[in-house]
């Protein structure tokens, strides 16, 4: 009380505006972020190149959320396969001095590539409604003879692996993959009766497994190894398909 019994005023706590209200609850949750982002931070500093990576990758995340990136046929084209619906075709093909290390590496690589974009809700055609035209031409790739022979296809991709190792350079006991190559599209048009293929799309792809350190020989079976590099070379691969978290393009 002030002398001669005057109250002193208080502030009365239901007139807190409701913006100093949200800001105190918020505030906690501001500290406690950005401690967690200060501590990936530090993680980064000291961690391995991957572990940074990855560290830095999640401190994104704190502070934006995990943005997804369009693929990259809706990037260079402005279609989205997945909204337009489009029937679609794969091809996996490789020099015989490529594959020549693994007997089914681009059946391999289709079959995963097919399975993400199913997964994905993308229209897919069996493999084996190109079999009988491929067969005929010894197993080249033309794309007019497929615009002619498949008539529910609206695009059909061709992936070309033009390089594929599992085997670290120079250290023969130690596995790392590396594979690239192109994808290019071909989008079927019609003009009366005929149907032709033209050209839309075209990119390169590369991928390392792991990104870090390699592999010992003697830690995981070949066959177990060539297996997760085959899985991330599909991951590589549907980037150009669907939309995919940023996040994930960084992952191994």
């Amino acid at each position: 009380m002030k002398n001669g019994g005057e109250k002193t005023s208080q502030p009365d706590q239901a007139t807190i505006s409701p913006e100093r209200a949200a800001g105190r609850a918020r505030s906690p949750l501001m500290v406690n972020g950005m401690r967690l982002l200060c501590g990936l931070l530090l993680t980064a500093a000291v961690g391995p190149q991957q572990g940074c990576i990855n560290t830095l990758v999640m401190a994104g995340k704190v502070l934006m959320g995990d943005p997804t990136q369009k693929s990259g046929y809706e990037m260079a084209t402005g279609t989205c396969l997945k909204k337009e619906e489009k029937r679609i075709l794969i091809h996996c093909t490789a020099p015989a001095t490529v594959a020549a290390g693994y007997d089914t590496l681009t059946s391999d690589v289709e079959e995963e590539l097919i399975r993400r974009l199913k997964r994905h809700e993308l229209k897919v055609l069996h493999p084996d409604v190109a079999a009988k035209t491929l067969d005929r031409l010894g197993g080249t790739f033309d794309p007019q003879a497929l615009a002619r022979d498949v008539k529910d296809m609206d695009i059909v991709f061709h992936v070309r692996v033009e390089q594929f190792s599992y085997k670290e350079e120079s250290s023969p006991n130690f596995y790392r993959g590396n594979a690239n190559g192109r994808i290019v599209g071909y989008e079927i048009r019609e003009e009366g009766d005929s149907r032709h293929a033209v050209q839309v799309f075209d990119q390169r792809f590369h991928a390392t497994y792991p990104t870090t350190y390699p592999v010992a020989v003697d830690q995981t079976p070949q066959n177990v190894f060539i297996r997760r590099f085959i899985d991330h070379i599909a991951d590589a691969l549907g980037a150009s398909f669907y939309d995919v978290n940023r996040s994930s393009l960084y992952a191994n």
